[in-house]
């Protein structure tokens, strides 16, 4: 949600929500809101989901056990406008271990790779030819938004800073009020909705991309459920992406 919609959030009267918003205050996160723009054709080198990545001259595309990863989407960092935990220039790319017949398992390591070409890296748009499924060539170019986020699900609350009313209102209603199941986002809290448990798992990991399902990419999870990405805190201090964990819900 952007900052005045938070604003909103912490002064709701229903259940004395609003005699907690210290407490919403001191978990926020910043995060940063994923938008589909259909305004151009003009996408290389741009932000985008879908379509062609553009790549070092010398990048090789990655392989699992069944076939090639599928490009998911790009982030041209110096797009990004506002502070952020990631490198302030070069490209940012994901790559999914997605295929038709799911023989590869969502939270299975590797699932999904990251990559990161700096600023001054001489980059070219790269076709796939082992990759011949229907939209392999849609593209959505997409914008980034300044956002914060809150936990909207049980799992994610490690103490008891709201009681049960405020607490179910928050997961069941104010995700509609925000939109929550509408869009992709970086960092923020985790959105899932057929898991009990907290996939970070532990204090030392944080999300990177909670990212929604979109027919159009053939992507084999369902409309309901997000695929999530996760890194360790200290790799994304320090730009190294080479580690990332998945899980889907």
């Amino acid at each position: 949600m952007d900052k005045a919609k938070f604003e909103e959030i912490v002064k709701i009267e229903k259940y004395d929500l609003y005699k907690k918003e210290a407490y919403l205050r001191s978990v926020m996160l910043p995060s940063i809101k994923i938008v589909g723009e259909n305004r151009s054709k003009e996408n290389v080198g741009l932000s985008k989901q879908g379509g062609y990545p553009e790549v070092p001259e010398d990048f090789k595309w990655p392989k699992h056990e069944f076939g090639d990863y599928r490009f998911a989407l790009q982030i041209n960092l110096s797009e990004i406008k506002f502070e952020t935990p990631l490198p302030k220039t070069g490209m940012l790319s994901f790559f999914i271990a997605n295929d038709d017949d799911k023989n590869v398992f969502f939270g299975a390591k590797d699932y999904a790779k990251v990559y990161h070409f700096k600023e001054g890296t001489p980059l070219k748009t790269y076709v796939n030819p082992n990759l011949d499924y229907f939209y392999v060539d849609h593209c959505i170019r997409i914008d980034l938004l300044e956002n914060v986020d809150i936990p909207y699900r049980e799992e994610l609350y490690k103490d008891k800073g709201l009681n049960k009313r405020q607490l179910d209102y928050v997961c069941s209603k104010v995700p509609d009020m925000v939109s929550k199941k509408t869009f992709s986002y970086l960092f923020g809290y985790p959105y899932f909705n057929t898991l009990a448990y907290d996939p970070r798992k532990t204090d030392e990991w944080t999300s990177l991309l909670t990212l929604r399902w979109n027919n159009v990419f053939s992507w084999d999870w369902d409309m309901d459920e997000f695929l999530m990405f996760f890194i360790e805190k200290d790799k994304l201090a320090k730009g190294d992406f080479s580690n990332i964990r998945t899980d889907l819900g």
